[in-house]
C-alpha cells in the first residue's frame, strides 16, 4: 500500500515556536538591545543573540533596511509584459536597477510586477519610459503611483496581530527628540544599515563623522520618523507561508482609508497600498498557507467589506525583494543598494 500522507521532512528554514517568538520580538524593534530582546522572550542576551545569528546564518530570516515613505520619495508599481521565453532574462536585468526595489513573477496578465522607489516623478518617468520601456524584450508596461503605504513588510508579524504583542516602546531604548539628520547623514546611515541592520553606533558614528551618542540619536530619529524603515523578512522556503496572493481592489473613495486599515490589520496582510493613476485604488498582498486559501480570502474580503476585486494574481517567484536578490530556489544570493549608481 502507498502511504497517501507521507511524512514531510523538516526544512532547515522552518521556524520553531521559539524561533518565531524571537523573530516577532525583533520585528517589533529590529535594533533593540539583546538584553531587551532576551527579556521579552525569556532568555539571556547572549542566548538571544546566538539564536538570531544561527537563524540568519541559515538564511531562514534576515534584517531588511530601506528608505521609508516618509522621506518624500515616490513609490510606484509597474506591471511588465515580456516576449515569450524572456521573463527570466528581463527580470535578471531589471533587478540590478537600484530604484526597482522588488521584482516579482506573477500569474495573470502581467509577467512581472515591479515596486519602484524613485527620488521624484521625473526620475520615475525616466525609468519607465527611457529605460524600462526601451528594453527589447518588454512588450508592455502599465504603471500606478502609491499615494499612501498603509502597511508594508515592516508591519507584518510572524506571531499574532499587533495588539497581542508588547508595544515597540517596551523594546526601544532612548529618546527620539532632537538631533534631526541632514540629507547627507540620512543617506550615510541608510548605506550602513542596508549593509547591516544592527550596525553598531561606533560604525555609524564613523560613517557620519559624529560621536556614538549622537549617532544613536540620529538613527532613532530616522527610524521613528519613517525616513528609514526596518523589518525582519523570512525565507520563502519555509512551509508556514509559502504562497502569496495579490489583489487589485476598487473601493469607494469615501471608504478607502477605513477599508485599507481593516485589511492592513489582518494578520496575513503583507502589503496594503492606496493607488492613483490606474483602474484600481487599493493594492493588497496577503500570505497564504495553501493555494486553495486564495478563494476563501477573496470571498471573506468581499463579504465583510465594501469593495470590488478588479484583478488577482498568485506570486510565482521573487527575483528581488526590497533590494535582496534571490535565485531560482528562493535562496538569497546578493543585495543591490538603493543608493547605488543608476545604470
Amino acid at each position: 500500500m502507498f502511504d497517501m500522507h507521507p511524512t514531510v521532512p523538516p526544512h532547515p528554514h522552518d521556524l520553531s515556536d521559539s524561533d518565531l517568538a524571537l523573530v516577532a520580538a525583533l520585528q517589533d524593534a529590529p535594533r533593540a538591545s539583546w538584553a531587551a530582546i532576551g527579556r521579552v522572550i525569556g532568555t539571556s542576551a547572549p542566548t538571544a543573540r546566538r539564536r538570531w545569528e544561527a537563524i540568519a546564518e541559515s538564511g531562514a530570516a534576515w534584517t531588511t533596511t530601506y528608505a521609508g515613505f516618509s522621506a518624500g520619495l515616490l513609490f510606484g508599481l509597474a506591471e511588465v509584459r515580456c516576449r515569450p521565453g524572456t521573463v527570466d532574462a528581463v527580470a535578471a536585468t531589471l533587478r540590478q536597477h537600484p530604484k526597482i526595489i522588488s521584482v516579482t513573477g506573477m500569474t495573470g496578465d502581467r509577467d512581472l510586477s515591479l515596486t519602484i522607489l524613485a527620488d521624484d516623478m521625473a526620475q520615475f518617468r525616466r525609468l519607465i519610459q527611457s529605460w524600462l520601456g526601451t528594453h527589447e524584450a518588454v512588450t508592455g508596461v502599465r504603471t500606478t503611483v502609491v499615494t499612501r503605504m498603509i502597511s508594508d513588510g515592516s508591519r507584518w508579524r510572524a506571531v499574532g496581530p499587533p495588539h497581542d504583542r508588547p508595544p515597540q516602546a517596551t523594546l526601544d531604548e532612548g529618546r527620539t527628540d532632537g538631533d534631526a539628520a541632514t540629507g547627507e547623514q540620512w543617506r550615510a546611515v541608510l548605506t550602513e544599515l542596508e549593509r547591516d541592520g544592527r550596525a553598531s553606533a561606533r560604525d555609524i558614528a564613523a560613517r557620519i563623522g559624529t560621536s556614538e551618542a549622537h549617532a544613536r540619536r540620529v538613527v532613532r530619529r530616522l527610524l521613528a520618523s519613517g525616513w528609514i524603515q526596518q523589518r525582519i523578512d523570512v525565507s520563502l522556503e519555509q512551509r508556514m507561508w509559502p504562497h502569496a496572493l495579490a489583489l487589485w481592489l476598487v473601493v469607494p473613495a469615501a471608504r478607502l482609508e477605513a477599508t485599507a486599515m481593516q485589511i492592513a490589520d489582518m494578520p496575513m496582510t503583507r502589503m496594503c497600498a492606496a493607488l492613483a493613476g490606474g483602474a484600481s485604488n487599493l493594492y493588497v498582498i496577503v500570505w497564504l498557507r495553501e493555494i486553495a486559501d486564495a478563494a476563501t480570502m477573496e470571498a471573506e474580503l468581499a463579504r465583510s467589506l465594501e469593495l470590488r476585486v478588479l484583478d488577482r494574481a498568485i506570486l510565482l517567484h521573487y527575483y528581488k525583494r526590497v533590494g535582496h536578490l534571490f535565485d531560482d530556489a528562493n535562496r538569497r544570493e546578493g543585495h543591490v543598494s538603493w543608493l547605488a549608481e543608476l545604470p
